[in-house]
């Protein structure tokens, strides 16, 4: 019964983070894709475009997590050789299409904000890199843990 409650949590918590990640970096794609002028003011155009945008990164994100999480209890044989290179492969184009956008609507600002907006750019990486590593933290705490229940809860009640 344990297992089983285990299982579908587990399954409810991948589709909650394929659907998030599907949704989020759609979204960004969707929107980096209508910008069409930075300066001297923000303006964006809603097109096909966008909506294959949308589309589009939102496929390859849901198809990214299914390479890391595969099929249900296939975990413990590890990634096969091909799963590696589509998942390599997969992260590589993700971060291209995810910074060339970026990178094409800073085409018309002068040099001198390119370094301000570098300098922002550079601290939300940061900070966003903080917040992945306490998050990293925090899943690896919460998995032991579990395993340490697990543990307890297989070699019966402890006497004292």
């Amino acid at each position: 019964m344990r297992n089983k409650r285990q299982a579908n949590n587990d399954r409810d918590l991948t589709r909650v983070i394929k659907f998030s990640s599907a949704l989020g970096l759609g979204l960004m794609a969707a929107f980096l894709s209508s910008i069409k002028q930075v300066t001297p003011e923000l303006q964006y155009e809603f097109s096909v475009r966008t909506g294959f945008s949308f589309a589009a990164a939102a496929a390859l994100s849901w198809v990214f997590w299914r390479l890391v999480f595969g099929k249900p209890n296939s975990s413990e044989q590890g990634l096969s050789k091909l799963r590696k290179r589509w998942l390599v492969l997969l992260s590589v184009f993700l971060t291209v299409a995810t910074l060339a956008p970026f990178a094409y609507t800073l085409k018309g600002i002068a040099n001198e904000k390119l370094l301000e907006i570098a300098e922002g750019t550079a601290l939300a990486v940061l900070a966003l890199g903080g917040v992945g590593l306490l998050l990293w933290k925090a899943a690896r705490f919460l998995e032991n843990d579990s395993k340490r229940e697990d543990d307890s809860a297989a070699s019966g009640p402890e006497e004292k």
